[in-house]
């Protein structure tokens, strides 16, 4: 996995173009993306795995599936997975970008989930520990983000749980090369995840979450191979 993030961190200085053609239904704004990516990186504070994540995975999230769970709270779900092939080895991650609360007056988003496993090929049992990096398989790690303000929030990192893929199905993928291939992929990805976290840095109060979606939520794969 530091292979990986080495590779990408050079990438980043080329992010592939979406040609692909443009979905229609549950459509995340530009103005939710802003938000949500905002609240991430106000909590990763510039860390490496958020910067790739920004450059070759966030760019593709058009779609979220909505779960609704009392009138006025609805958490929005997008799986993601993202694969990398130098020569004949191949990494990557899988997870689930996860919010509820966009408020579009102010830009904030009360809440945004993010939950990362080292399992690429379904099925995908990991368990949820204090991770800072990828190269355990069967293990992944998760945050929680709650947002005060547009420039505060307070994090969250996960002690126990699991994130579990039972199935992923994509479309025919959209290539773009530039010294290497970026293919983008859309379709949809079934599985549950729960998880308690712990404050950061000083473990002073935990909070739990869990989502469920045996019939698939929106998924974006992107795979970048030819480092």
């Amino acid at each position: 996995m530091r292979r990986l993030m080495a590779g990408l961190c050079l990438l980043a200085l080329a992010c592939a173009p979406d040609k692909g053609t443009a979905p229609t239904t549950d459509l995340v704004s530009a103005a939710e993306k802003i938000a949500v990516q905002r609240a991430l990186a106000l909590g990763f504070n510039n860390d490496s795995l958020y910067q790739a994540l920004s450059a070759y995975v966030f760019p593709f999230v058009e779609q979220a599936t909505p779960q609704v769970h009392s009138p006025g709270d609805t958490t929005k779900l997008t799986a993601v997975q993202l694969s990398v092939t130098a020569g004949s080895t191949t990494e990557g991650l899988s997870g689930v970008i996860a919010w509820r609360g966009y408020h579009p007056t102010t830009g904030i988003v009360d809440s945004v989930f993010l939950v990362l496993g080292s399992g690429l090929v379904p099925p995908i049992s990991d368990s949820l520990q204090l991770l800072s990096t990828f190269d355990t398989p069967g293990t992944g790690t998760a945050w929680v983000i709650a947002q005060t303000t547009d420039t505060s929030v307070q994090v969250w990192q996960s002690r126990s749980g699991a994130l579990h893929v039972a199935s992923a199905s994509y479309g025919a993928g959209t290539s773009a090369s530039s010294g290497y291939t970026l293919t983008r992929y859309r379709g949809t990805l079934a599985g549950d995840y729960h998880l308690t976290a712990k404050l950061v840095p000083d473990s002073s109060t935990t909070v739990s979450t869990d989502a469920t979606y045996p019939g698939g939520i929106y998924a974006v794969k992107v795979a970048i191979t030819g480092l």
